[in-house]
């Protein structure tokens, strides 16, 4: 521990840094009696008192924030936020790599079609919450072919989302969630 001024002690032995904890929290004395009738603790105190109320009163006046302060941090803010809506970030030891939601949308969107019995498919990526710089989710709805069963071909529409994106992407996709919105005759 460095030693400081306010280490050394009073030719009463109370130790000063002691005394201006004391008043800064204002708490009582360690050994009052000592103090009410020690000269050298109530010089001390006095003059530390007289110091902290500056101090106190310091604190109380505003602080003034630059104007381009405040917008340069809004600025950085905005981008970040921008960066974490709108991509997936992968990381590499020799760089960053940036993936658009869309990119992923569309890579989820034409597995999708592969799937037989889907006529159309639309794909809306959710970023996670809280969020995950390589994770996200999944919207899925669909218009199938009149025949197969509605929850095994969900299914595999899932299982296909869910293998091949992840590969084909780096996204980690937490949840798939697939809606039969109409059906082809």
């Amino acid at each position: 521990m460095a030693m400081t001024h306010l280490a050394r002690s009073l030719p009463c032995g109370v130790r000063l840094d002691e005394l201006l904890i004391q008043v800064a929290d204002a708490a009582p004395p360690a050994d009052e009696a000592h103090q009410a009738t020690c000269p050298y603790c109530q010089t001390a105190l006095r003059r530390l008192r007289r110091e902290w109320a500056g101090v106190t009163e310091l604190a109380h006046q505003p602080v003034r924030v630059p104007a381009s302060l405040t917008h340069r941090i809004m600025s950085h803010v905005r981008s970040l936020a921008v960066q974490a809506s709108d991509y997936i970030l992968l990381g590499h030891p020799r760089g960053e790599t940036r993936i658009s939601h869309i990119v992923i949308g569309r890579v989820a969107q034409r597995l999708v079609t592969t799937v037989p019995g889907i006529v159309f498919a639309s794909v809306r990526v959710e970023p996670q919450r809280p969020p995950q710089a390589d994770r996200v989710t999944l919207s899925i709805q669909l218009v199938v072919r009149f025949g197969p069963a509605l929850h095994p071909l969900a299914e595999s529409v899932r299982q296909r989302v869910e293998r091949r994106t992840t590969r084909l992407t780096g996204a980690h996709i937490e949840r798939v969630d697939v809606t039969v919105n109409d059906m082809a005759i």
